[in-house]
């Protein structure tokens, strides 16, 4: 038999929606105030990136861009002995034009494959052939600085990859073994399956990388401090962009 609901009853029953409304109510601003909470520390963290990038950036333009403005300085007010003086400080304001193009080049790399604006293209490359023209490419800096390259690079190394990504990958960690390698050093390029994979090797008798500092060494805008006493110039951005290109490959480097 049905019998209507006392008031005491409905009154208890509507307590206990509300209590029920009221914790589900706690538990909805508990996870907004989470979220807000990690939107705060990723905005604290583009903010300090965006200092790191500013910095850098000033700091390797602004002494390229001096340079420039006093060559052009001298252009205008015509002070060399001869020309011959003249054309050396033509080419040396190319080589920091050259500078600041490759900076930015390497900025706005970092910028479109981190936002995942950067597009690969993934077919089927034979990468023996990409390294030995890298090798190629690299051998009348090498000559210059009395560097041998040797290859050792087994035939058929077939990959899934952008040939393009993975060329600027090899290009950069081969210049930097030859740059700072010593005068009658050597660059050994390499590779081998393992692990059922191919893992190519860059080795080098250079100045190596001081051990501390190795923990450091794919991060954004890092230089050994060794390295940046052979050469001030570099972005710190290379072996970042190398990395990045790698893991979007699945490999590891």
């Amino acid at each position: 038999m049905d019998t209507p609901l006392s008031g005491e009853t409905l009154l208890r029953d509507e307590l206990v929606r509300l209590k029920k409304d009221q914790m589900e109510a706690a538990k909805l601003l508990i996870r907004r105030d989470l979220a807000l909470s990690r939107a705060s520390e990723q905005l604290r963290t583009l903010d300090v990136a965006k200092s790191d990038f500013i910095s850098v950036a000033a700091h390797q333009l602004r002494t390229p861009l001096s340079a420039m403005k006093w060559i052009m300085s001298m252009l205008e007010k015509d002070e060399f002995k001869d020309s011959a003086e003249r054309q050396g400080f033509i080419e040396k304001g190319a080589l920091s034009v050259d500078r600041m193009i490759q900076l930015v080049n390497d900025l706005l790399d970092v910028d479109h494959i981190e936002s995942g604006k950067k597009q690969f293209v993934f077919t089927a490359v034979d990468l023996a052939p990409v390294l030995n023209l890298v090798v190629s490419d690299l051998g009348d800096q090498a000559q210059k600085r009395n560097v041998s390259i040797v290859s050792d690079l087994m035939p058929g190394s077939w990959v899934m990859g952008d040939v393009e990504m993975l060329h600027e990958v090899f290009q950069n960690l081969i210049e930097n073994a030859v740059k700072y390698t010593l005068t009658g050093g050597t660059v050994t390029v390499s590779s081998a399956l393992f692990e059922e994979k191919i893992a190519f090797t860059i080795a080098d008798t250079g100045i190596g990388i001081p051990i501390d500092q190795q923990p450091r060494l794919f991060t954004k805008f890092f230089r050994a401090e060794n390295a940046m006493r052979i050469d001030t110039t570099g972005s710190g951005l290379g072996l970042f962009i190398a990395k990045q290109i790698v893991e979007r490959h699945g490999g590891r480097i």
